[in-house]
């Protein structure tokens, strides 16, 4: 079982070795840093498809979906394209007290915007009851800042210092699916999936927060700058899948546990927890109803516990850097000369350290498919997700600013054979903007003075493609 086990982790470290060679980040990919769907027929239906399997992609909807899939693999791949940007007025970004009345606005944005995501999985119906699996799934989030853009300032340059330094994260997670399913009856049938799980992780041009007047960090040399450091954890889902009214009506449901990672301890004094980033609890269900043998209308409600995860959730101080009080720092007055405050627990990479304030997300996913002949079938669908960052917390999260809140969807599929079939998938994030304004009562660290605000704005165009073959 060890052996094999590793051998499943290695797998994975290729996997997202591959996913790092071909700049695959899913840069915040829109429901949080989760992507809508997985594979080209779901994600052309805004993601639904927990009640609606349609290929060896079922896995990452819904384990049991695996049984109603015919024997045979798919692979593809999404070129994604998620322009963003983030803006201040009063004045460049930073904890300095901007102008006041001043009418400058900075922007800064985010390069890498060309990714391309892989999606890969296969299944094997063994009987009547039983079918076995595997798919792998990647999410992430990424930004990268040029050195005149890092807009976490601090005190300022210092002498002779010219920039400070380019600005960026990158998160790049897989997850492997190994998938066992058993009908009941001919109608009802339940799965289950182990899910190994590798992540790689990397953060630079955040030295400012290593100033020990501030004492930001638990741990000041493992905050910032030390290269990639992967992590890897494990987790199960379940699934069931049921038809009802002669096959017109297919309800289903999922549960993903919390995926526990080892830590990145490179990043210990980053991560709250000493450096732990933890894939979250998630779970669904669904719906799909198909009034012809030609057409399927499919619905999922989907929940994303993204607070739960303390590097994730946990929120950072709203109120201003000059007040030490409002800093994890102790003590917090009447500091005597030639005493250096310590940092608490609150402090990044503390137990209960800053994380980026994320709540939970509440996804609605709908799609339609229809079969025009026997070479083609269209789709189409809609996902909507409220974005997950708070307005005063858009401090953390202009390093990753998944603000995007509604996505329209289309694809279509062309039989090539009996056994083989190309998909083809369309994805548009509408373009969406946030911003904490201290005239409408929001304050952040970085927003103090009459007029100032911060925001951040992001769209999404991807086009996706697969290639599945039937045994």
């Amino acid at each position: 079982m060890l052996h094999a086990t590793k051998r499943a982790f290695l797998f994975l470290q290729g996997v997202l070795l591959l996913l790092a060679c071909t700049a695959t980040t899913t840069v915040n990919a829109t429901n949080g840093y989760f992507l809508i769907g997985y594979g080209a027929k779901a994600r052309s239906m805004g993601g639904a498809g927990i009640a609606f399997p349609q290929d060896a992609m079922a896995a990452g909807a819904n384990p049991a979906g695996m049984s109603a899939v015919p024997s045979g693999l798919v692979v593809g791949g999404e070129f994604f394209n998620p322009p963003r940007k983030v803006a201040a007025e009063n004045g460049r970004f930073g904890f300095q007290t901007p102008m006041a009345n001043s009418a400058t606005i900075y922007e800064a944005e985010s390069g890498s915007n060309i990714f391309l995501i892989p999606s890969m999985g296969g299944v094997y119906q063994f009987n009547r009851k039983v079918s076995v699996g595997m798919t792998v799934l990647g999410n992430g989030a990424n930004t990268r800042y040029s050195s005149d853009a890092n807009f976490f300032t601090l005190t300022g340059l210092q002498p002779g210092q010219t920039s400070y330094g380019t600005l960026g994260v990158q998160l790049l997670q897989a997850q492997m699916l190994p998938t066992i399913t058993y009908k009941a009856t001919k109608n009802q049938a339940f799965g289950a999936s182990l899910a190994f799980a590798v992540q790689q992780f990397r953060a630079y041009g955040l030295e400012n927060f290593t100033k020990p007047e501030f004492q930001f960090s638990s741990d000041n040399n493992h905050l910032t700058n030390n290269g990639n450091d992967y992590s890897y954890g494990a987790g199960v889902r379940l699934g069931w899948l049921g038809d009802f009214a002669d096959n017109k009506l297919s309800l289903g449901a999922y549960y993903a546990s919390r995926t526990f990672m080892t830590k990145f301890d490179k990043y210990s004094g980053l991560f709250a927890e000493g450096g732990d980033f933890d894939i979250p609890e998630h779970y669904g269900i669904g719906l799909a109803v198909h009034p012809t043998d030609k057409l399927t209308f499919a619905a999922d409600i989907q929940q994303i516990l993204y607070s739960d995860v303390a590097s994730v959730g946990n929120r950072h101080p709203t109120t201003s850097i000059n007040d030490p009080c409002t800093r994890p720092i102790t003590p917090c007055m009447n500091i005597p000369p030639g005493v250096t405050p310590q940092p608490t627990s609150q402090a990044l990479g503390g137990v209960d350290g800053w994380g980026f304030g994320w709540r939970d997300a509440t996804v609605y996913k709908l799609g339609v498919a229809y079969d025009l002949n026997d070479k083609w079938t269209l789709r189409a669908g809609y996902n909507y997700g409220k974005s997950v960052i708070p307005d005063n917390q858009l401090l953390f999260s202009m390093l990753a600013p998944a603000v995007i809140e509604q996505h329209y969807t289309a694809g279509f599929s062309y039989n090539l054979s009996k056994a083989s079939a190309v998909d083809v998938s369309y994805v548009y994030g509408a373009e969406n903007s946030q911003t904490c304004q201290v005239n409408s009562g929001c304050l952040t660290m970085l927003t103090q003075d009459p007029g100032a605000y911060v925001g951040a704005k992001m769209k999404i165009y991807a086009l996706g493609a697969s290639y599945s073959y039937k045994f």
